[in-house]
């Protein structure tokens, strides 16, 4: 069903009868990394790639919220509710590619050092030679890959059942990662993942699917401190607890599972995963905060 718009009513009131919570964040972001690619991005390959994609995702976005009818068999409106989460890889990669322009070195020596005063010893580098278990390392890359089922599903679920909780979840994983994204420019790190071919071999599904994502993704270090997967997990587990307490003997597995599955597979330090734990519940807090002050018209379908 369509918004009905009184013929006097204003530009800006017809746009913020459209507009959702989220999309500032992304148009704020967004905004944000063009300008780093217009004034930076002489000094990486991709700057003029980015400057087109910062773009080309800025105008998605504005087409999205101009012709918004909250029509729930609207493909619009899909795209303009899913947008902040099909937009948090190519946010990533940017992040992490400009994490050298304020320090030019990362901050792992560091990091080694914390975790090591933390946990005794480099878990990254312990536990899969203790487990020595082809099975169990699949296994544990299997529950990494399920960090992008952790995206979609539960949300999608709630998205079937017209339940307003979605929006107001995928408000908070955007404000957690632009957060976490503004921090790894100002402190970059690469974490253990080159270690990783000392300790896995080819595997057989789950090993090369992960080679392969990081392969296509770009993804080349600098945003692992705090783990950026352990913190959505987090926050999406808390998120379908609200939702339905019962799906917690479901989710709470598998977000343990992912958690150490980080570490397990060399992908993150276990402080990592540690500050990842912390960072995520906060945000968790934080953006339950914010939303619930936020003065915004109902993101559900018009019936």
């Amino acid at each position: 069903m369509d918004i009905e718009i009184d013929a006097k009513t204003s530009f800006r009131e017809h746009i913020n009868a459209r507009i959702f919570p989220a999309d500032y964040l992304v148009l704020f972001y967004g905004a944000f990394l063009l300008l780093i690619a217009l004034f930076f991005g002489n000094r990486i390959e991709e700057g003029s790639n980015f400057l087109t994609l910062d773009f080309g995702i800025l105008m998605i976005l504005s087409v999205c919220i101009y012709f918004e009818r909250r029509d729930y068999h609207s493909q619009i409106y899909w795209i303009h509710v899913w947008i902040p989460i099909l937009t948090l890889a190519l946010f990533y990669t940017q992040s992490t590619i400009f994490d050298n322009l304020v320090f030019p070195q990362t901050f792992d020596p560091l990091l080694q050092r914390w975790d090591k005063a933390v946990f005794g010893v480099a878990l990254n580098t312990k536990l899969a030679p203790l487990a020595n278990s082809s099975f169990l390392d699949e296994t544990m890359h299997g529950f990494y890959f399920f960090y992008y089922f952790m995206l979609f599903v539960p949300g999608l679920i709630m998205m079937f059942k017209r339940h307003p909780l979605v929006f107001e979840m995928i408000f908070t994983i955007a404000v957690m990662a632009y957060l976490h994204y503004i921090f790894f420019m100002l402190f970059p790190a690469d974490g253990p993942i080159d270690y990783r071919s000392q300790l896995f071999g080819k595997g057989s599904v789950f090993i090369p699917l992960m080679d392969f994502i990081y392969q296509t993704s770009g993804q080349q270090g600098g945003g692992a401190f705090p783990s950026t997967h352990v913190s959505t997990v987090v926050v999406v587990m808390l998120f379908t607890a609200r939702f339905r307490r019962k799906s917690l003997w479901l989710t709470l597995p598998v977000t343990v599972g992912i958690i150490i599955a980080t570490v397990y597979c060399s992908y993150h330090y276990a402080i990592d995963a540690l500050a990842g734990i912390v960072s995520g519940s906060l945000c968790y807090f934080l953006g339950r905060y914010i939303y619930s002050h936020w003065n915004h018209p109902s993101e559900l379908p018009v019936e």
